[in-house]
């Protein structure tokens, strides 16, 4: 089984084909310059041949120019796709942090209820608030102080 060629073998390999096709090409300007000095009916001949190898040299720059896009053409593909899954994972996350945050209000809520359970049994007890850690926790202590149930005294 045939192994597919890295891009940049088959870039090298176009590149050492296009560099021998010109330089048969000088080599051949060269010679018809002289031969058509010496021999007219040969430069015909040789004409005919720098037209095959202009040719030759012109599929080869096709196939250099193949050899450089794809590689280039799939590295901006494989570009969209790894940003679709950026955007995808963005999205994902953005659903979690609203899942989330739906979470902790809830959560918030089972506390408040809980504080107006509890209150005035710590009241009763005189027990004195522990005092909140977190700074979202500190806000709706602060918010909520007019609302809690004082300790008797």
């Amino acid at each position: 089984m045939a192994e597919a060629l890295n891009p940049l073998d088959l870039l090298v390999k176009s590149q050492q084909v296009a560099l021998k096709l010109t330089t048969d090409v000088l080599r051949t300007v060269r010679d018809t310059a002289v031969t058509g000095v010496t021999q007219p009916d040969e430069l015909a001949k040789q004409v005919g041949e720098l037209a095959g190898a202009v040719a030759g040299m012109a599929t080869a720059v096709t196939g250099i120019a193949g050899a450089t896009a794809q590689p280039l053409q799939d590295f901006i593909v494989r570009q969209r796709e790894l940003a679709d899954t950026v955007h995808t994972l963005a999205e994902a996350q953005a659903e979690l942090a609203g899942v989330v945050a739906k979470l902790a209000e809830r959560h918030a809520d089972a506390v408040s209820a809980l504080e107006k359970v509890t209150a005035p049994v710590f009241a009763i007890v005189g027990a004195e608030p522990t005092p909140p850690k977190t700074r979202a926790a500190k806000k709706t202590a602060a918010a909520g102080k007019g609302a809690a149930v004082p300790p008797a005294k």
